[in-house]
């Protein structure tokens, strides 16, 4: 298992309503959005102490658990052939979780560690954080403003409510000596997969897999149990449904993990009566959905396949046949064994971009505290090396049609994390006045181009977020160590951000989209802007990114990043757009007798209202109707005008200065580490 290294920070874990702060994953969402504001807002509201009680109180907290609320709906690609749908639930849904976590987080817990196959799930009540050293990014998102309030300087690194067990990623299982040990025991090695999980678990399962007795003796009512509270509230975050659960939170994925634990035992039990036992003829290691059974033979797999697909049954779920894969010893499949010489090939780069033995006089200096704890290598052809290195990789996949792909996401987190370790590393370092920095800008050049080489190939929303990172980084780097190259790595950025735009597989993404925002072009959007405002796209790109069909409401992630991107456009290069903007804006936000109701419209409302790009007038024209539809009362001008300056102090979920973003980068960068 995995063990975090580091320095450890206390969390309070009295503060219920951290859990605001971990429910959309850092990853899934535009790099502009976090939970951070509205977190800062509802401790607010919770200490006596907000902007806006009464506003507060009728969005998110009349109502009992009677009223659904409908989820916000996006996609995100998956691969080549295939887009993830998620969603974001409604805050008011997201604050009722903040109470329910504290009667039964225990219980969860205790459901969540019945099951000897899980490989990840929750363990305990995540009491620390842990950073990488003292100064952790004191460097790496150094700003003016960073710190807009106290509250973020800890919230900025919690990524989870609960600490869990088990791997981070699946790869990390793959690579692990307990794989190893299972290739030694057993000689059959199946993959099965659940068809469409979340789209089929049904609500009521949950209390089918508890079994439970009333939560409280005073109250035998099955309303109050912790199964029946967790059925009715993932229902009213998804407008009621019971077929089917949302996609994206942290909390459906613990729905998920209680169900499939008591499915876990179900199976056991079941091969227990054939005689067939665990840990002698058969094993079975299960990360979320995906199941790994490892047997003895392939006639002791088929029995446990066939028990598997009669327990998953029995909650109406059923298995992808399709993607069922059969393996004996070793344990490799194509895709797996280009992994490999991938990784061999990503060591022999960085031990040609690295000096293994850095000079000693560039590595320390008591006196300044002057340290260089990565030397680049001199470079004598970068364009031979980035051209050697992708051979490599291309002649590593050749056996197999989706190996490509597939690594080339795991090397844009490889080689930008790289980007970020060697930045955080030589943070303390300052050059000598003669010093030839011509290795440290090669570093950065050679990797930023293989970075964009390979999100071509496979463009995804994680890959985006890393490289707003790897840019913002690069950037800082270059200005405060290498000013006089500063333009250079901005150039590169904005031309293979470009390159990108026009190549075949930004067409294949853009033609593939019907009516929803493409994340991984949005974001990329969000690096340029961070480059400064010489470096922004024309209008005919942003056309390539969003349809500004007449007859087509553009969404809430294209309205807020395409606001953050044009910022206040003193030369009016965006006017027309921006006019477009602003006008299905009014259209959204015409009605708001559904906001306590329809997330995309609370999301954009609370988002528009703290946006300086909105002109004043029309930010107190939507405060006027919300105070109209909160109070069934017409509000006094004054009173509107104190509200506008209220919303306008802090963000609520999109970052709309570059301080905002970057403590959001921040957040997103730290989650290698968990």
């Amino acid at each position: 298992m995995e063990k975090m290294t580091g320095l450890s920070r206390r969390v309070k874990k009295e503060d219920f309503s951290r859990i605001l702060l971990t429910e959309t994953s850092s990853y899934d969402v535009p790099v502009t959005f976090s939970n951070v504001g509205f977190y800062w807002h509802w401790k607010k509201f919770e200490e006596g102490r907000s902007f806006f009680p009464e506003i507060m109180e009728f969005l998110f907290q009349k109502g009992d658990l009677s009223g659904y609320t409908i989820p916000l709906h996006y996609k995100i690609r998956k691969d080549e052939k295939s887009y993830r749908s998620l969603s974001l639930i409604h805050p008011a849904t997201q604050v009722k979780f903040i109470d329910f976590y504290k009667s039964f987080d225990q219980k969860i817990v205790e459901a969540c560690a019945k099951s000897e196959f899980s490989i990840r799930s929750p363990a305990n009540i995540a009491s620390k954080y842990y950073v990488k050293s003292e100064n952790e990014n004191s460097y790496k998102f150094r700003s003016e403003g960073v710190t807009t309030r106290q509250s973020e300087s800890k919230s900025r690194f919690l990524t989870s409510y609960f600490s869990y067990k088990g791997y981070n990623r699946l790869h990390h299982f793959f690579d692990s000596q307990s794989f190893v040990d299972l290739e030694r025991k057993y000689s059959s090695f199946w993959s099965v997969d659940i068809s469409k999980c979340f789209d089929s678990i049904y609500t009521h399962s949950i209390t089918w897999a508890l079994k439970e007795k009333a939560h409280s003796k005073s109250n035998a009512s099955i309303k109050n149990t912790f199964g029946s509270l967790f059925d009715t509230l993932m229902q009213r975050s998804n407008y009621n449904e019971t077929a089917g659960i949302v996609i994206g939170p942290e909390v459906s994925r613990i729905f998920a993990e209680i169900i499939f634990q008591k499915i876990d035992g179900d199976v056991e039990r079941e091969l227990e009566e054939k005689n067939l036992k665990n840990n002698v003829h058969y094993t079975i290691r299960r990360y979320v959905d995906d199941i790994f059974i490892f047997a003895t033979s392939d006639n002791v797999a088929d029995s446990v396949l066939r028990v598997v697909e009669t327990s998953l049954k029995a909650y109406k779920l059923s298995l992808n046949t399709s993607k069922t894969v059969k393996a004996a010893r070793p344990f490799i499949t194509g895709k797996s064994r280009s992994l490999q010489a991938v990784k061999k090939s990503l060591k022999n780069l960085f031990d040609r971009l690295l000096s293994p033995n850095p000079d000693d006089n560039l590595v320390s200096d008591a006196e300044t505290s002057n340290s260089l704890k990565y030397k680049p290598t001199k470079i004598f052809n970068r364009r031979k090396l980035i051209i050697s290195f992708l051979n490599e990789i291309k002649s590593a996949c050749a056996d197999s049609t989706d190996a490509y792909e597939m690594v080339s996401g795991y090397l844009i987190s490889a080689l930008s994390n790289l980007i970020v370790k060697f930045s955080e590393g030589n943070a303390n370092y300052k050059f000598p006045e003669d010093a030839n920095k011509k290795g440290h800008a090669d570093f950065f050049l050679i990797l930023i181009e293989l970075v964009f080489h390979f999100y071509t190939i496979s463009p995804s929303q994680g890959g985006s977020v890393k490289i707003c990172i790897m840019a913002d980084q690069a950037c800082r780097y270059f200005d405060g160590k290498i000013s006089e190259s500063s333009h250079e790595v901005r150039s590169l950025i904005y031309t293979l951000a470009n390159n990108f735009f026009e190549s075949s597989a930004f067409h294949k993404l853009s033609n593939d989209k019907t009516d929803f925002a493409l994340l991984e072009a949005l974001n990329i959007l969000v690096a340029l802007k961070l480059l400064g405002s010489k470096y922004l796209v024309s209008r005919d790109i942003l056309n390539k990114i969003v349809n500004f069909a007449e007859n087509r409401a553009l969404s809430y992630f294209e309205i807020t990043t395409l606001l953050f991107y044009i910022g206040d456009d003193p030369e009016k290069s965006y006017s027309a757009i921006k006019a477009k903007i602003i006008k299905d804006i009014d259209k959204s936000l015409s009605d708001l007798s559904d906001v306590r109701i329809s997330a995309e419209k609370v999301y954009l409302l609370l988002d528009i209202l703290a946006c300086p790009f909105v002109e004043d007038t029309k930010r107190r024209a939507y405060i006027r109707r919300l105070i109209s539809t909160a109070t069934q009362s017409a509000p006094e001008e004054l009173e509107v005008m104190n509200m506008q300056k209220k919303f306008a102090r802090y963000r609520w979920f999109t970052s709309w200065n570059r301080a905002e973003l970057l403590s959001s980068l921040e957040k997103k960068a730290l989650l290698k580490s968990y």
